[in-house]
């Protein structure tokens, strides 16, 4: 069987796609038998033509998804807009919101005020003195490798330590 370009089986493809619309005309081919056809061959153009017949479906089903989706957008774009009446709707159910929010924190501020006065009329805890008898506490301090030479980096952080 001989190997067909892409542009003559998209040709063929496309005549059977135009021909599903119209009324099917009855073509007989005239094929010549001039060697023996094997059931291998025939079975070969069997699926070929199989091959074929469901591509030219697949299409038809795509061109039909497209023209189902395309009604689809139109609905949707009749649904998108708003009429006058719920967009007024709308517009005084966030206002009544942001009235009752607002009153909620002009209620929260009176409350906070209020414990702000108790706590102002209570009394302070004792005061803090410093006294400098005290000790400080001694920590451990943990020393690692007493024995190997300072670098430039040791002599720095020992003279920060000591002021």
């Amino acid at each position: 069987m001989e190997s067909k370009k892409a542009t003559t089986v998209l040709s063929d493809i496309m005549q059977k796609l135009s021909s599903i619309g119209k009324p099917e005309e009855v073509k007989e081919e005239v094929v010549e038998l001039s060697e023996e056809i094997t059931e291998e061959e025939v079975k070969e153009e069997e699926v070929v033509l199989a091959e074929e017949d469901e591509a030219a479906e697949e299409i038809v089903e795509e061109e039909e998804e497209v023209v189902e989706e395309e009604v689809e957008e139109e609905e949707l774009n009749e649904e998108k807009y708003v009429s006058r009446e719920e967009f007024e709707n709308a517009i005084a159910d966030i206002k009544a919101m942001f009235i009752e929010v607002s009153n909620g924190y002009e209620k929260e501020k009176l409350e906070m005020s209020a414990q702000i006065e108790d706590l102002s009329k209570a009394p302070a805890s004792e005061p803090l003195s410093h006294s400098p008898e005290a000790e400080l506490s001694t920590e451990k301090k943990v020393l690692f490798s007493q024995k190997r030479r300072g670098s430039t980096m040791d002599r720095i952080l020992s003279k920060m330590n000591r002021k």
